[in-house]
């Protein structure tokens, strides 16, 4: 008789739990979005009764400006360059002045910003002085008429005129463009 009590309890519960989901099958859902109405202390007002009042999402303009490369997250500042002592001479010296060449690109490095390697293939992300954009550049490539000659996964050298640019992805605070570039 047990046995016969049990199944009849499970099946009248089943039966309760049927009910119950064409009941709520049949119920509308408002889906319409929430204002956000925030109290004086910040926190959520109360809303109608059973709706969720969710908080505001805020500006995320300060999280877009942040760099994605930096291992801090914070745009690099370098420390300020402390101009060498120069030698003055006893007497003027009279020099012709050098004018300088018409079409001369200009000799400062592009900034590195990324570097991607997928499937054997290294691009860097460089940014040419005075530039808003960045564009991807791989290997034997040519950007302001520096030659991308290695992309490695920490730093991309740069070559032009004989010289060797190696450009960090990531600068430590005592090395700067400069320095490197006179490498």
């Amino acid at each position: 008789m047990t046995g016969k009590f049990a199944a009849l309890t499970l099946a009248a519960m089943i039966a309760g739990l049927v009910a119950v989901n064409v009941a709520l099958y049949d119920t509308p859902v408002d889906i319409a979005p929430i204002a956000s109405k925030k109290g004086r202390d910040g926190g959520l007002a109360p809303g109608p009764a059973g709706s969720l009042q969710l908080p505001d999402a805020g500006d995320f303009s300060e999280t877009f400006e942040r760099p994605l490369f930096s291992p801090t997250r914070r745009k690099f500042v370098p420390e300020p360059v402390t101009p060498h002592p120069v030698e003055v001479a006893a007497a003027p010296v009279e020099q012709q002045p050098v004018p300088p060449p018409q079409n001369a690109a200009p000799a400062v490095a592009p900034t590195l910003l990324g570097i991607s390697i997928h499937r054997g293939a290294a691009k860097a992300l460089l940014r040419i002085a005075g530039s808003d954009t960045a564009l991807w550049y791989g290997k034997d490539e040519i950007v302001d008429g520096w030659k991308v000659s290695t992309i490695d996964k920490d730093q991309a050298a740069l070559e032009r005129d004989g010289r060797v640019a190696r450009i960090p992805l990531y600068p430590s605070s005592r090395q700067t463009l400069a320095e490197s570039v006179g490498q």
